[in-house]
């Protein structure tokens, strides 16, 4: 592993022609984290990947991986990256994709890219030709291309299109497992459910520029209530309203207002004394989604303003 900032970027931007993809944009990326770009359409999130890889270059800024400039070659050794869309000869077959990158790259073994088919449950198609797989088959071994062996930097643009719940599940364990072995990974995704599983910290982009950053945890706030997990929902409810709560039924229990968040272990307290039995008390956080409206809301609010 080399470095511990791994990704610097320093006061970037880009225009193609009249529009503004990136606005004096600095950014930094500590190794070992899952990262993830958020933002709506045309933020500038995929523009800043490919500035990444030296796919496409900045007006102006500087930006390094592994502390070397990424006009050099060798700032992407041990890199991959996963494009949203990706299109493979029909009648290549996984095997003979990867002998053809392997060629280049030099970075991976047949039995640790089978050992990834494996784990992608795609290990059955390394003989099947692309133009007869389906699309989530084929996002699968686009991700086992990828990620097979030990990088130590993978970009991953909307990795889980195409992909049914299961195979988004195993994507968040590869996810996981990668970042166990070392690697950074930074995705890119409108998925925020996803999202939310798997990153540690996110960057919120709008109109090309860093409008927040962080620990999702620290950017999610208290919502003002407490769930309350019971199999005696309606008694709950009726026992804490008449304690002065406002309630309404959940799927498998109920959520009570809180006047402020210090007010939790006094609810705590009034659950244990209606004696009804439950099996959890949680304080609610806002969810990714609701972060994500929160910041663009107030950035189109700030734009009104000025």
């Amino acid at each position: 592993m080399r470095k511990d900032n791994l990704i610097r970027v320093e006061n970037v931007s880009k225009s193609f022609r009249k529009v503004q993809a990136l606005s004096d944009f600095s950014l930094a990326v500590s190794s070992g984290t899952i990262f993830s770009l958020l933002g709506p359409n045309g933020a500038g999130k995929t523009t800043l990947m490919k500035i990444l890889l030296g796919l496409v270059r900045s007006d102006s800024g500087s930006v390094t991986i592994f502390d070397l400039p990424v006009s050099s070659p060798l700032s992407r050794k041990g890199v991959r990256y996963l494009p949203e869309n990706v299109t493979f000869p029909s009648w290549a077959t996984p095997a003979i994709l990867f002998r053809q990158l392997e060629r280049i790259r030099h970075e991976s073994s047949v039995e640790e890219f089978r050992l990834r088919c494996s784990e992608l449950e795609c290990v059955d198609l390394m003989k099947r030709p692309l133009g007869k797989m389906s699309r989530g088959q084929r996002q699968r071994v686009a991700l086992s291309l990828v990620t097979s062996g030990r990088p130590e930097l993978v970009l991953l643009d909307e990795p889980s299109t195409g992909l049914d719940p299961g195979g988004r599940i195993l994507v968040r364990n590869l996810i996981g497992k990668l970042a166990s072995e070392g690697a950074t990974v930074l995705i890119n995704s409108h998925l925020l459910g996803e999202v939310e599983r798997v990153c540690d910290t996110a960057t919120f982009i709008s109109r090309g520029r860093l409008i927040a950053e962080g620990k999702l945890d620290s950017l999610s706030r208290q919502t003002g209530m407490a769930y309350i997990e019971t199999d005696n929902a309606d008694k709950m409810k009726l026992s804490l309203e008449e304690r002065g709560y406002s309630c309404r039924k959940e799927s498998k229990g109920i959520l009570a207002e809180l006047d402020d968040p210090a007010a939790f272990r006094d609810m705590a307290h009034s659950v244990l004394d209606t004696g009804i039995r439950f099996s959890g008390i949680n304080q609610m956080r806002e969810t990714l989604e609701d972060v994500f409206l929160r910041i663009m809301d107030s950035e189109r609010g700030n734009d009104i303003v000025s």
